[in-house]
């Protein structure tokens, strides 16, 4: 009853005065103001931001887990770990070591880097229910700090939320893959083992101290591309959200064109 008389003084007053002050206030305060019909709400916003991590997740771990969907990738190709890569490399400077490689190391080199990517496309499947869950409990303030965050600001949500979940349901499926035979009947994982041991006793002999190698300190294969994989997978996401954000034409729904219209 308060509203309506309200709305009629206000109109009185107008009509009165030729002025549209009053009207105008008492719109806003009842939040019938025509030129805030454009605001978003709570609901909007979430909707929205729901809407693009789904989006986004989705292309992400599609793209990653078809057949050499990480392998033909460059940006998120796994490859050996960093101080094995180090190792080789100095293997290959010299020519009687190179010699070495290329009879013994090169198509075992090649054979590992396709175990570590066929391990991640495994296991990657399991993100989406875990995924789906994170984004469900998104709340309103969660919402409003990504949506005026930065261009990965959705992305960075989604990892804090679930990379210690993905970590754990991740690891059995590619530890599986490491541990399947592929050269000699010796799988990843023990071709990895054994060379890290050998390595590392060349290393500590005295005799060998020459060369300056360093040791390598990498122990658990599983580990390492389990956490190579869940990386790939957020740049991927990330890269969809960045676009969503940029590109009207990325916003495939009604709610994320309007809620990224006012970002």
């Amino acid at each position: 009853m308060r509203k309506t008389t309200l709305i009629f003084i206000a109109i009185f007053c107008t009509t009165i005065f030729n002025s549209c002050e009053l009207l105008q206030q008492v719109a806003k305060d009842y939040d019938l103001d025509p030129t805030q019909s454009g605001k978003l709400t709570e609901r909007e916003v979430i909707q929205g931001l729901k809407s693009a991590l789904e989006v986004g997740a989705k292309a992400g771990v599609d793209q990653l887990a078809s057949t050499n969907g990480y392998l033909r990738d460059e940006a998120v190709k796994i490859l050996l770990p960093s101080e094995l890569q180090s190792a080789i490399s100095q293997l290959k400077s010299t020519s009687a070591g190179r010699k070495v490689y290329d009879e013994l190391i090169k198509d075992i080199e090649a054979d590992m880097i396709l175990s570590l990517n066929r391990a991640a496309e495994k296991a990657v499947v399991k993100a989406k229910p875990i995924f789906v869950n994170a984004i469900t409990s998104m709340t309103v303030q969660d919402g409003f700090n990504i949506l005026k965050g930065s261009d990965d600001a959705a992305t960075n949500y989604l990892r804090n939320k679930t990379f210690n979940q993905l970590l754990n349901a991740f690891k059995p499926d590619i530890k599986d893959v490491l541990d399947d035979p592929i050269v000699y009947n010796k799988s990843s994982e023990q071709l990895y083992s054994t060379f890290v041991k050998t390595y590392n006793d060349v290393e500590r002999n005295d005799f060998i101290n020459a060369l300056n190698l360093s040791p390598i300190n990498e122990k658990d294969l599983a580990t390492f591309v389990t956490e190579r994989a869940l990386d790939g997978m957020f740049q991927k996401i990330a890269l969809k959200e960045k676009d969503i954000r940029e590109n009207p034409s990325a916003r495939i729904n009604d709610i994320l064109k309007k809620v990224f219209a006012q970002q």
